[in-house]
């Protein structure tokens, strides 16, 4: 055999988490409807489609460097915003609202498709905070919640300021971006 059994030892196994903080994330393939371990569609509360965003963790210099992150949208308004939101801090929004113009969602089939075409490989900030919660048999569990987000360009210190001025885990407002840019190759 390759390797020698030992009897006893250590494990270390489970997923790890994004650590409190800002990240450089990169989309990844995979831009799909949430399915159960049944395959079935995973729907939310309210009945509305989920569709799981992967990212991963792409900065050498981060602890955290290639923590996957599954970012969950539902199909409602509220999801509409944060994929509306994506699409602007990666620099997709201005070629998107021109190539689906008037009252189109971003759950459109033909958007949504655009959207896995187009989001992998490109890259935000995101600032992630751990929530300790028990799921439904009791049992404890680790959300990591993306608490803030910017355009990867952006300066970490800047968006801190801008964002959470008191220093607190909830986001303001942000200003007004720069004016986003057309991708010509859409």
């Amino acid at each position: 055999m390759r390797n020698e059994a030992n009897e006893r030892g250590t494990v270390e196994s489970g997923f790890r988490r994004a650590e409190d903080g800002w990240h450089m994330v990169k989309f990844n393939e995979g831009i799909d409807l949430l399915t159960n371990k049944e395959g079935e569609l995973a729907l939310s509360k309210g009945g509305e489609q989920n569709w799981k965003i992967p990212m991963v963790v792409d900065d050498v210099d981060d602890a955290s460097h290639e923590v996957e992150i599954d970012l969950i949208v539902t199909e409602n308004d509220k999801g509409e915003k944060m994929l509306t939101n994506i699409l602007g801090a990666t620099d997709l929004y201005v070629a998107f609202a021109k190539n689906f113009p008037g009252d189109v969602s971003v759950f459109d089939e033909k958007c949504i498709n655009k959207i896995k075409q187009k989001l992998p490989e490109k890259y935000w900030l995101i600032k992630t905070k751990q929530n300790p919660y028990k799921d439904k048999v009791g049992k404890d569990q680790i959300a990591v919640n993306i608490i803030g987000f910017g355009k990867s360009s952006d300066k970490v210190d800047k968006l801190e300021a801008e964002l959470f001025p008191s220093g607190g885990a909830k986001a303001g407002k942000a200003k007004k971006a720069a004016p986003l840019v057309e991708d010509e190759d859409f």
